[in-house]
């Protein structure tokens, strides 16, 4: 009977020297042993506990695991066929990573994690264990095209939902993303300020200006604001990734958007300030043409100054349809000060006031008879204008282009020609010009060619009511009168017989008599 009672307190204190486990807990032990198949647990129970191998593994299939390493296990309360209690290091994972994961929900805190893998719809990230679905359209805040890229990496997201009873999670990277943009934003709008000089990064650049990031927000540069001198596109003075300096100048709140207009011109003094000081009227200066437009110049005469010249104010010449049929961007020129207006940034300026004034001194160099040079600049049916130099222009009339009528010179607009003299009006900025007047006069030989009751084959001019005009010669033409037709019906162009019946050399006058047939 004693040994009986001694036995039962031995089984009895056998029994409490091990812990008590139920189902579903979660227990610790020390690996004892590590086999092919099975890693086996000390957990201070009856038996030593056994979980398979592959639980372990890493995702290249590299085990993990050495005796002595203290590992965490779901009990399920079951052994397998050599009494060794079956364990789940998977599981516990599972569990301890949805408690937190229900926690970091309800605390409506981040968590981090590790794109797993693709699946239907988006993502499976591993959340410590604990395997939660991501939606392709939650990973970025911008449409992704490659979405394998984001395979293997991890980040922080936030649990969007999670249902207790099915253990499972939505993630979102994309509302952290946009929550700290919002954050950055916000920060940043502290700091922007009219006349503030903010630091950022040239994001896009267009034809019309340059958009600048500066931390989250954008603002835009406009080409007019870059630089006091003109330049004829944004990329000529930055690259998208410069980091530049740039001032507010304007913030305009009003529509459904902040918009930031920024300048980096505004970070050196304005060149029209002391415009007065530098420049007066009448000075002549020494500058470089940046544009041609049809109504005339605009010309930098120093860094950030420009001014106009008219196209009335170019040349001395009358006639100029276009600026740059004389100018090009580049060009350097000599003008003078009109007008400064620094009040409205503006400054007329003048090229041909640079020059003498043309008809000053015309009758010191042209005379009566002299024999130059011009150029054709315009056709007309009463005759020809040229062009001697700038601003003075003559008429070639068309009775003296040649002395014959049906002889007239072939001329067109740019044609160089030599002419003549005839006559100077400066009152009337006018010259008469010839081109008849290089050749002899035929009029002059007319007595020594011709002589009374010569008969001559003449050409039928033109037929008036009271005679009719004959060409004899090139240049000399004589009238027959009605009353010398002698019965004929003359016709123009037709080539009839004459005989000269009176010259006067002096009127240019010389009248004939039809031929009888």
């Amino acid at each position: 009977m004693l040994n009986k009672e001694k036995d039962v307190e031995f089984l009895s204190n056998y029994d409490d020297a091990f812990k008590n486990f139920s189902k579903g807990d979660i227990v610790k032990g020390k690996v004892i042993d590590v086999r092919e198949k099975d890693v086996f647990v000390d957990i201070g129970y009856k038996s030593e506990g056994v979980i398979k191998i592959e639980e372990f593994a890493d995702e290249d299939g590299n085990v993990e695991v050495a005796v002595g390493d203290e590992v965490e296990a779901l009990f399920f309360n079951r052994t397998d066929s050599d009494g060794f209690e079956i364990l789940s290091k998977l599981a516990a994972d599972r569990i301890k990573g949805w408690s937190k994961i229900f926690q970091a929900y309800k605390d409506n805190q981040p968590v981090k994690g590790v794109i797993k893998s693709l699946v239907n719809g988006g993502f499976t990230v591993d959340l410590n264990g604990f395997l939660a679905f991501l939606p392709g359209s939650q990973v970025e805040m911008h449409p992704v095209k490659n979405y394998s890229s984001f395979v293997g990496k991890e980040f922080e997201f936030k649990i969007v939902n999670a249902n207790e009873s099915k253990r499972n999670a939505v993630l979102s990277r994309k509302v952290l993303l946009e929550e700290a943009k919002k954050k950055r934003e916000e920060e940043i709008w502290k700091k922007i300020q009219e006349d503030a000089i903010l630091e950022g990064k040239v994001k896009n650049i267009t034809d019309y200006g340059v958009f600048v990031d500066l931390g989250g927000v954008d603002g835009l540069v406009h080409i007019t604001d870059m630089s006091w001198s003109r330049i004829d596109h944004p990329s000529d003075m930055v690259s998208v990734g410069d980091e530049i300096k740039v001032k507010v100048i304007k913030i305009d709140d009003e529509g459904k958007h902040k918009k930031i207009y920024l300048g980096m011109k505004q970070l050196t003094d304005d060149p029209w300030e002391d415009v007065g000081d530098k420049f007066k009227d009448g000075d002549v200066v020494k500058g470089t043409i940046v544009n041609v437009v049809e109504y005339g110049l605009f010309v930098e005469i120093s860094k950030g100054v420009e001014g106009l010249v008219h196209k009335s104010e170019i040349t001395y010449d009358k006639y100029i349809s276009h600026a740059k049929k004389l100018y090009k961007i580049g060009d350097e020129i000599n003008a003078k000060i009109i007008n400064i207006d620094p009040e409205n940034r503006r400054m007329s300026l003048s090229i041909k006031q640079c020059k003498p004034e043309p008809w000053s001194d015309i009758d010191e160099k042209y005379k009566k008879g002299d024999i130059i040079e011009g150029v054709v600049t315009g056709v007309k049916d009463f005759g020809v204008f040229v062009k001697l130099e700038e601003g003075i222009e003559g008429l070639v009339h068309e009775k003296d282009l040649s002395w014959d009528k049906e002889d007239r010179p072939s001329l067109k607009v740019n044609d160089a020609v030599q002419v003549v003299v005839l006559n100077i009006d400066r009152d009337r900025e006018k010259i008469s010009l010839g081109i008849k007047q290089l050749t002899e006069d035929p009029w002059e030989q007319v007595e020594s060619k011709y002589h009374q009751g010569d008969v001559v084959t003449s050409k039928v001019v033109s037929v008036k009511p009271f005679g009719a005009f004959v060409k004899i010669d090139k240049g000399i033409e004589s009238l027959v009168p009605k009353s010398e037709f002698n019965n004929r019906e003359p016709n123009a162009k037709e080539e009839i017989d004459v005989v000269i019946l009176k010259i006067d050399k002096d009127k240019k006058r010389l009248i004939s008599s039809f031929v009888q047939e």
